[in-house]
């Protein structure tokens, strides 16, 4: 018998005892139905395996020995599961669900997981009543303050109108000198807010533009109501206020030949410009821009919320660590 007859009748052998099938199914966890991802579906004996795809699925289309076949499935953090499958020929195998358990490991680092996650979000919650807290406490002291400074403009309007002389036909006489003015709503709130007597906020032409805007949110980008930045709002102010044009950008601003630069703190007064550095690879840029009002207190647009609970355009406080921190200079700009 010659070479060639031979390997036609080895090969005829072979092939009765394999068959060429779909062997499929998906793998899923017991305890939560999930599908079960890169696990290991391999037929025992043999060199056929594959992984499960992102949807727990397996496709085997192979040569299967014909008969009864052991089917193990096996991943990290799982039992091995062991199944006996039939191995027909020209019979294709799909099994819908194949369900894999966990094992103690990994039972134990799952419980663990959560009841860290749960820690975590008490914790959360826990910082997020202090912040609320706070801010209710921050808002009720400025709101006794302002009672407070609203019931000692009132006595100081009274003891005022009692010097006031009493003339026939109630006139004044002309060698009288009496001035009277009147404290409005806007000073009493930010004489509050600043920790200065009214009389202290004569600029109200600022604390209007401030009133108006205070709340609105932080857009990078944004120039309007519905949104803006930091330069932006330093622009508007100084626009609306001073008339005064100054540059786009907190880096822009702090560059202007027209911005007189300053370390100390204490040269500080209202209407100057306060220029904050970046993080990181741009902690050498300057990438925030406000402007000062009284007693370390100054306005800005800003999305740092951590100082007082809010974001947008609001009144921050300079000896904040946060922003001591990454304070770099004060700016008095001159006019055009």
């Amino acid at each position: 018998m010659n070479t060639k007859l031979l390997l036609i009748i080895a090969l005829l052998i072979s092939s009765i005892g394999n068959a060429q099938i779909s062997f499929k199914g998906i793998v899923t966890e017991e305890d939560t139905s999930v599908n079960v991802t890169d696990a290991i579906v391999a037929i025992e004996g043999t060199t056929i395996a594959q992984r499960t795809d992102l949807n727990g699925a397996f496709n085997i289309f192979k040569e299967i020995p014909i008969g009864d076949q052991v089917v193990t499935i096996t991943k990290e953090g799982y039992n091995t599961r062991y199944l006996l499958i039939e191995v027909e020929s020209g019979k294709n195998i799909i099994m819908d669900n194949v369900t894999i358990v966990v094992n103690k490991k990994e039972r134990k680092r799952r419980e663990k997981a959560i009841k860290e996650q749960k820690k975590n979000a008490k914790k959360a919650e826990k910082e997020k009543e202090d912040l609320l807290a706070d801010s209710k406490k921050e808002k009720e002291k400025k709101e006794k303050e302002l009672e407070k400074q609203r019931k000692k403009l009132l006595k100081q309007k009274k003891k005022n109108a009692e010097n006031i002389p009493v003339v026939e036909n109630n006139t004044i006489p002309s060698n009288t000198n009496v001035t009277t003015t009147e404290i409005t709503s806007t000073q009493i709130k930010y004489g509050a807010k600043l920790d200065v007597t009214p009389e202290t906020i004569s600029n109200t032409k600022l604390y209007d533009f401030i009133e108006a805007w205070e709340g609105t949110k932080y857009i990078l980008g944004g120039e309007n109501k519905e949104g803006i930045d930091c330069s932006s709002f330093s622009q508007r102010l100084y626009n609306s206020v001073y008339d005064v044009h100054i540059e786009r950008t907190a880096q822009k601003q702090f560059d202007s030949k027209l911005t007189d630069k300053f370390l100390g703190k204490e040269f500080l007064r209202e209407g100057d410009l306060l220029f904050f550095k970046g993080f990181g690879e741009n902690k050498s840029t300057i990438s925030h821009v406000g402007i000062y009002l009284h007693n370390g207190y100054f306005v800005h647009a800003t999305s740092y919320s951590k100082d007082n609970g809010l974001s947008g355009v609001k009144i921050s406080n300079l000896t904040n660590a946060f922003w001591t921190r990454i304070f770099v200079a004060g700016g008095r700009r001159q006019k055009n």
